[in-house]
């Protein structure tokens, strides 16, 4: 056991030195949303700090960063946590082949309903497709020591498109897409109908329970249609409809409108979504969320629980709402809020937020991402507890090249005694620095 866990350490140290040297020559963009800003060529960065992971403490030397490229972007997760008891390496950190390859984050090119080519392999962050109706803001590192390899592919044409994700290449889990048209681009004297689009998806996860003994599978299928009724200038909004049914269990609609004003003055972006929601027996909305990888088999109770089992439990024909606000100001202050919630149903209500500070006060920036399921009300909304996920931090740069950073991580992790479900906490401090470098001549 010692041999290996020395093993394992030469193997990261090594990766952490190669990741290091191949990331100095190109420009880089780190993580916080451009709120450590750099000038010149490329950078180099690296940290060291604390960890408090469930009542343990680590030391902590970490590469964690994003470079960008061109079209062309990675992102690194190279963690060394060190038990401040024993010395010894945190082995859920490194205990498979697996973790190593997850040790590069993602690679990426193109950017996402931007460029006509999009794709992405690594974690999945905030996966949508469509209007969100089947797939919305999915997520496959919701544990984090069971983080996947998955990916997103995207093609964007004149007349059709196509958008796809796929959660993890270690096994069969989570796939699917939408592909869709648009025929009357280019047809002459129909008016907004040359903007019309149709769209079709599938999604299946085809193991949920990951033990491949069971015959759990379960596939969505759904239509949409949507019409843009204007776009000038800074102004959009669009109409759409969808129709999805769960395979042996139920269907549900949606009709919908998405507002926006975009860019106005070089000041504001705004973006709206309101959307009524029209649910049958046995079908749940946006099926594939944040909270899928914790939802789709829950083994923390008495006796294990799919979430197909919750389809069971909706015996009535029910409506409800989604909501959703995105905006930034003068690209410094950005907010992300969803919201859905059933008519009348307990503890059916979801909510994701999102916020980020770059540049706003001086050298300080900060960032929060919170999701929770099943709310009641709204004192139930920011409650912590097994129901909620929950990323934030807080930055202060202290010269040119040197930034303290503090990280708080709250995600959930399966109790390899008990087989649980079981909440996680990360507090990380660390000194990271910053150090630019330059290679054009005068």
């Amino acid at each position: 056991m010692q041999k290996e866990r020395k093993l394992n350490f030469i193997r990261v140290t090594t990766l952490v030195i190669f990741v290091a040297v191949i990331a100095w020559p190109v420009q880089a963009q780190w993580s916080w949303q451009n709120q450590v800003q750099i000038r010149g060529d490329g950078v180099a960065m690296g940290g060291a700090g604390m960890s408090f992971i469930d009542g343990e403490s680590f030391f902590v030397f970490a590469l964690r960063t994003e470079l960008t490229f061109g079209q062309f972007g990675v992102g690194i997760d190279v963690p060394l946590r060190f038990n401040t008891d024993n010395g010894e390496l945190r082995d859920e950190d490194w205990n498979s082949t697996y973790d190593f390859f997850r040790a590069l984050r993602y690679i990426r090119y193109g950017r996402k309903r931007r460029s006509p080519v999009y794709a992405r392999l690594g974690t999945i962050e905030a996966a949508r497709l469509g209007h969100g109706f089947i797939v919305n803001y999915y997520t496959n590192e919701a544990r984090y020591d069971d983080r996947k390899i998955g990916s997103e592919f995207d093609l964007r044409f004149r007349y059709w498109g196509l958008e796809s994700i796929v959660s993890n290449y270690d096994r069969v889990e989570v796939i699917g897409g939408r592909a869709y048209v648009q025929p009357l681009r280019d047809t002459p004297g129909v008016g907004l109908l040359n903007r019309l689009k149709f769209g079709a998806t599938l999604v299946s996860d085809r193991d949920p329970d990951a033990t491949g003994a069971t015959d759990d599978d379960v596939s969505i299928g759904g239509l949409d249609i949507e019409l843009p009724l204007v776009s000038t200038g800074p102004f959009f909004s669009l109409l759409y409809a969808d129709h999805a049914r769960i395979f042996n269990f139920g269907s549900g609609q949606a009709v919908g409108i998405e507002l926006g004003l975009w860019k106005l003055g070089g000041l504001l972006t705004l973006q709206t979504k309101l959307e009524r929601r029209f649910l049958g027996k046995r079908f749940l909305p946006s099926y594939f969320g944040p909270f899928y990888e914790v939802e789709r088999f829950d083994n923390s109770g008495v006796a294990p629980v799919r979430k197909t089992d919750l389809l069971l439990a909706r015996t009535s024909r029910e409506q409800g709402i989604y909501g959703e606000l995105f905006g930034h100001v003068l690209n410094v202050v950005k907010l992300l809020g969803t919201f859905e919630r059933i008519d009348g149903f307990a503890n059916s209500g979801r909510l994701h937020l999102a916020g980020f500070l770059s540049r706003g006060l001086g050298p300080i920036s900060a960032r929060a991402i919170y999701d929770k399921t099943r709310i009641d009300d709204f004192a139930d909304a920011f409650t912590l507890d097994e129901r909620s996920i929950l990323r934030a931090g807080l930055g202060y740069q202290v010269n040119a090249y040197l930034y303290l950073f503090t990280d708080y991580v709250r995600t959930f992790e399966v109790n390899a005694t008990t087989g649980k479900l079981e909440s996680q906490r990360r507090v990380e401090p660390r000194l990271t620095f910053v150090l630019p470098l330059n290679f054009t001549s005068n």
